[in-house]
């Protein structure tokens, strides 16, 4: 896993817990092993972090942190792109993300099976803010014709997502069943290529006449 983050020991611990928490969750991790994957003294997670929840909080905020650098890299570019580019440019950015940190869709998968105040922080900070965008966007891509209209956007959005990052949530099983890794480039690639034919609608389907031309060039900065 490529963090980007500096080696001093609070980036260390912070490295470590992405790894641990996306492992193990947070109930099956431990500070000392944080530590012991960090390879620094278990005291000096109290000095930094103060405490197991305050670096679980700060593992969840880096990761959402990258996910947005990532799917909306190329924002500034969007202005110039059809609406159908729009979608198949930020989809392959979140699927590759999905790819190489994995560890934030299984953060949430642990977090999701039960009640708890991390889940309520989790919803309230990322979930709720990151989502709503989203599904905002696929409403907006069923107007231009991008995606089926027939079916409710809040589903819609669901489907692609766990389409999106379900193959690599389920790694192990599929290395055991198929011996294909799923992290290997050219799989993600594949998967990608399958993702958005599956996703979108034929490109003949998109709306063409002046007046719906014009609201296809509606950014999707405009939902953010």
């Amino acid at each position: 896993m490529e963090t980007g983050l500096e080696f001093n020991t609070r980036s260390k611990l912070l490295a470590a817990a992405v790894v641990q928490f996306g492992r193990f969750g947070f109930a099956g991790t431990s500070v000392r092993k944080i530590a012991d994957e960090a390879g620094v003294n278990h005291g000096s997670i109290k000095y930094h972090y103060s405490s197991k929840d305050e670096l679980w909080r700060a593992t969840v905020a880096y990761l959402y942190g990258e996910l947005e650098k990532s799917v909306h890299q190329d924002e500034a570019k969007w202005k110039d792109m059809t609406p159908r580019e729009q979608v198949i440019n930020s989809a392959t950015h979140y699927i590759r993300f999905s790819a190489h940190h994995p560890e934030l869709s299984r953060i949430i998968f642990f977090e999701t099976m039960h009640e708890s105040e991390r889940l309520d922080w989790l919803t309230e900070n990322f979930i709720r803010p990151f989502t709503s965008r989203a599904i905002a966007r696929v409403a907006l891509a069923q107007e231009q014709g991008v995606y089926n209209s027939d079916v409710p956007p809040m589903h819609l959005h669901y489907i692609n997502v766990a389409a999106a990052k379900n193959i690599f949530l389920m790694a192990p099983e599929i290395k055991r069943t198929f011996d294909i890794d799923v992290f290997d480039d050219a799989v993600i690639e594949q998967h990608i290529e399958t993702m958005l034919k599956i996703m979108m609608l034929p490109e003949n389907t998109e709306q063409t006449d002046s007046k719906k031309s014009a609201q296809d060039k509606t950014k999707l900065s405009d939902v953010n």
